[in-house]
C-alpha cells in the first residue's frame, strides 16, 4: 500500500476556518485554533492559536513548485507546519512521511472557507515537501513558537507535551 498516493475512502475535513494575523513577509500567526479531522491518522489535529506558520510548506528553493502553489493550500500548510514543528498529534509521535501524507490528505479537504486542491496540485505539493522538507523537519521543534495573546508578548515556551 502506498501511503501517499492511495485515494482515501473517507476525506478529511477542516472543522474551523483559517484565521490569521500577518506578521511580515511570509509569516503568519493563527489567531484561532485550526482543527483538522484526519482519517489517515484517525485523530483531530489542532494547530493552536498563536502558532507561527508560513501557510505554504513548499520550500522557496523549489521555485517552480512554489510559484504554482503559493497561497493555494494555506489551511493544509498550517496543519503541516504544526506537524513539522511538534512531530506529534495528541500522544502519537509522527514520522516525516506521516506529516507529509497529512498535507496531501488535508489539501483535498474542505471546511469553512476552505477549497480543496486538484489532484495534480496536491501531488506537486506532496512532492515538494518530500523533496525539500528534510531540513524543516529536523529544525521543526526548535522553531515552535506560540504567542501569548493575552499579554501581547512573545512566549518562547515549548509546550510540555511536545519535544
Amino acid at each position: 500500500m502506498n501511503l501517499f498516493m492511495d485515494q482515501h475512502v473517507k476525506l478529511g475535513r477542516f472543522l474551523d476556518p483559517l484565521c490569521t494575523e500577518d506578521l511580515g513577509p511570509d509569516l503568519f500567526m493563527l489567531t484561532r485554533p485550526l482543527r483538522y479531522e484526519s482519517p489517515l491518522l484517525g485523530d483531530i489535529i489542532t494547530a493552536p492559536a498563536g502558532l507561527q506558520t508560513d501557510l505554504d510548506s513548499v520550500p522557496r528553493w523549489l521555485p517552480l513548485v512554489y510559484a504554482v502553489l503559493h497561497g493555494k493550500a494555506r489551511a493544509a500548510g498550517a496543519i503541516h507546519d504544526f506537524c513539522y514543528q511538534t512531530h506529534r498529534v495528541g500522544y502519537r509521535d509522527l514520522t516525516r512521511a506521516m506529516a507529509d501524507a497529512v498535507i496531501d490528505e488535508a489539501a483535498q479537504a474542505t471546511g469553512p472557507g476552505i477549497v480543496p486542491l486538484w489532484a495534480l496540485d496536491r501531488w506537486m505539493l506532496w512532492a515538494g515537501v518530500r523533496v525539500g522538507g528534510r531540513r524543516a523537519w529536523e529544525s521543526g521543534p526548535r522553531r515552535l513558537v506560540i504567542w501569548d495573546r493575552r499579554s501581547l508578548r512573545r512566549a518562547e515556551t515549548r509546550l510540555s507535551h511536545y519535544p
